[in-house]
């Protein structure tokens, strides 16, 4: 049996949507369970990548569904898909790169431990930037949503061609009419407000691989000291952060390049499916890395949670001399 470009690209929006929903729904569960009071800023960063990450899927991979299944791609539709799959993508590097910080911030304070005045403060200041960033998202790409509208050449689809990648990605290009605007913001602009995260984010977690190849050589007088719940969540976070950036790059890049030379690859089949993974991929596989972050452990550094206190010895017991 031989597919379709449609059909390829279907079953691939379907698997993507499928495995997105199971595992946000999980991640959503399992950092919502663990919420004891005020809402701390860890939630809402999480909550935000997991909002992220449904309207990458529900929304941008229905779309392509319901064009692939034969419906007419018309102009406002273009323009939100468009608009809600580089608002998405966006997001998702920038939470990326929030979500780094945060565990290099942890990080560094176990392996150089500093005063935690000011906490209060740092939490405030990160619920803002946490905010700024939805506002900044949406501030950017308004343009692609008010002001692109289709080129002239571009007329409606009206042959039987089952390629996708002429209904959807060729058909449903867009363009600001002007090539000054178009060259400086939709070439330059938005390909930087996605770069230049992504190279901070690779900075970061290089930096946090030292911390942790620091950590690991630190010693107590040469006595083993075993982690507690909050530090080995912390050592989880930074080494899932770094898993996270090497698996977040390598796809927009991928995405980017093939973009770049769709006109040269619309008469391959399977590209439109490529470009689906690629686009939604992280999308679909990031909640689970997240939640092994707090896999079998309390959740002290992300809920917030106070660590238990230890019980009392019997007072036939004999202590360590370490204790």
């Amino acid at each position: 049996m031989k597919f379709s470009a449609d059909m390829l690209e279907i079953i691939a929006c379907a698997i993507l949507i499928f495995v997105s929903f199971v595992g946000n729904m999980c991640l959503f569960y399992s950092t919502w369970k663990c919420i004891t009071g005020r809402l701390q800023t860890s939630f809402l960063l999480i909550f935000s990548l997991i909002l992220v990450h449904l309207m990458k899927n529900l929304v941008v991979n229905v779309m392509k569904i319901v064009y692939s299944s034969g419906i007419l791609v018309d102009e406002v539709g273009c323009k939100v898909l468009h608009f809600t799959a580089a608002l998405t993508t966006s997001l998702a590097i920038w939470f990326m790169l929030h979500f780094a910080l945060f565990y290099h911030q942890k990080l560094y304070q176990i392996v150089h431990p500093l005063s935690e005045a000011g906490n209060w403060n740092q939490q405030k200041h990160s619920l803002m930037g946490i905010s700024a960033l939805w506002v900044a998202g949406v501030a950017v790409y308004i343009p692609v949503l008010i002001c692109t509208r289709k080129p002239a050449y571009l007329n409606p689809v009206n042959d039987t061609d089952n390629l996708s990648t002429k209904r959807i990605y060729m058909q449903c290009l867009m363009d600001f009419g002007d090539k000054q605007v178009e060259f400086y913001y939709g070439k330059i602009f938005l390909v930087l407000i996605d770069i230049l995260p992504l190279a901070i984010l690779v900075l970061v977690c290089f930096w946090m691989s030292f911390l942790l190849a620091e950590k690991k050589k630190m010693t107590y007088g040469d006595i083993w000291i075993g982690d507690d719940d909050s530090e080995t969540e912390i050592l989880r976070g930074a080494k899932f952060s770094v898993v996270l950036m090497l698996l977040i790059t390598p796809l927009w890049f991928s995405h980017f390049i093939l973009v770049y030379f769709l006109k040269d690859l619309a008469a391959w089949v399977f590209i439109p499916a490529i470009l689906t993974a690629l686009s939604s991929g992280f999308s679909a596989l990031s909640p689970f890395l997240l939640m092994l972050v707090n896999y079998k452990m309390k959740l002290v550094s992300l809920c917030g949670a106070r660590e238990e206190k230890s019980k009392p010895q019997p007072a036939d017991v004999i202590l360590s001399p370490y204790a």
